[in-house]
């Protein structure tokens, strides 16, 4: 647990000092690509037990067991065309399962970080949200198939944004050939280009508001043409004690993009931002409705990368810089006990603590 918490620190440093050192954060950002290599190694050289669903992806590997389905059950297998495609080509290559999560690691963290590169107000702020939210990074060391989803949707906004269509429709079209879910990253091309205004804030909650009591009767319609994620529509993530989870970050985001609006009106705001500003509010509609159903999560983890861009945005919009170090440090200490869920009061959500990694298996010989 306590390489989490060190984790944490590290990039809590980095973050204070791009904030304190604004005009010299090209210069605090050298410390980027040795970040990208920790991260590389601390996702790519874990071992099986590090993630719930992992021990699963690593038995299938071993076993050389997946092949590509027939054409008439390319939307109802479990995996999915480009996974498999992948599995084999990696299995084709070695036995070891630690080449599949490396190239799988390597993938999903060169995206985040070049797209926080290019994107991010405060990239190391950026970094703290990936690692200690709901649905990033902990979760990809769960789930490496959605994980890499979520990436090639990310790095097809950046492309879409930047005008290079093509390869910004290559990549959002890549995303659901690694997990079926990603279909909804079709909706970036349309949903970047659209402008909010606080006059067209009453329709939206009065849309959301009628839409709600139908989500699971929505939901349950799909789960006809994508029988896989069944399990979905009960999920005990949602249920019970941790129906808390969902509650709670509609509760955050919500005060976030109030908060948001307060310090953003009447600002001058770049395309990039806008669309930054439009995805946040899709996540916040997305997460609030998983309050129906834990199926219409998978789906809001498309849009969890704009909340890591949206709040150092948000930031670096505040001219008084007293309120400014209150809300870092507010957030700061919002992603710290988010983080303390996930790896000491809920565990067993990610299953990613106690970590191992094959190194030191190898050093000592286990």
């Amino acid at each position: 647990m306590i390489i989490y918490i060190l984790m944490f620190m590290y990039l809590t440093l980095l973050s204070f000092l791009s904030f304190y050192f604004e005009e010299r954060k090209r210069e605090i950002n050298f410390l980027i690509f040795p970040t990208f290599i920790f991260f590389l190694l601390f996702d790519g050289l874990r071992k099986s037990s590090v993630g719930g669903d992992l021990s699963v992806y690593v038995s299938i590997f071993e076993q050389n067991a997946l092949r590509l389905p027939e054409f008439s059950k390319i939307f109802k297998s479990r995996f999915e065309l480009g996974y498999v495609f992948t599995n084999q080509l990696i299995r084709s290559m070695t036995e070891n399962y630690s080449l599949l999560l490396f190239v799988f690691a390597f993938l999903t963290l060169w995206i985040w970080f070049y797209v926080f590169d290019k994107y991010s107000k405060n990239v190391y702020m950026s970094l703290i949200i990936y690692l200690s939210s709901l649905g990033m990074f902990l979760y990809s060391l769960s789930n490496i198939r959605q994980g890499l989803a979520v990436a090639f949707g990310f790095l097809g906004f950046y492309f879409l944004t930047e005008e290079k269509k093509i390869r910004g429709i290559l990549f959002v079209l890549l995303a659901p050939l690694f997990h079926t879910s990603g279909i909804v990253c079709i909706l970036f091309i349309f949903i970047r280009k659209i402008k909010l205004s606080a006059k067209y804030y009453p329709a939206i909650f009065i849309g959301f508001v009628a839409l709600f009591p139908f989500v699971k009767l929505i939901s349950i319609a799909l789960i006809k043409y994508f029988p896989q994620y069944n399990s979905y529509l009960e999920s005990s993530w949602f249920l019970d004690s941790n129906k808390w989870a969902p509650i709670l970050l509609t509760i955050l985001y919500a005060f976030v993009f109030i908060m948001g609006e307060i310090i953003l009106n009447k600002q001058t705001l770049t395309k990039v931002e806008e669309s930054v500003r439009t995805l946040f509010l899709a996540y916040l509609v997305l997460t609030a409705m998983t309050l129906q159903t834990s199926l219409i999560g998978r789906f809001a983890h498309y849009f969890s990368p704009f909340v890591a861009l949206y709040i150092p945005m948000m930031l670096s919009k505040i001219s008084q810089r007293k309120i400014k170090w209150i809300l870092f440090y507010g957030m700061i200490l919002v992603y710290l006990m988010m983080l303390l869920v996930l790896i000491y009061y809920k565990p067993d959500w990610y299953h990613v603590v106690p970590y191992r990694s094959v190194i030191t298996d190898w050093l000592i010989g286990n």
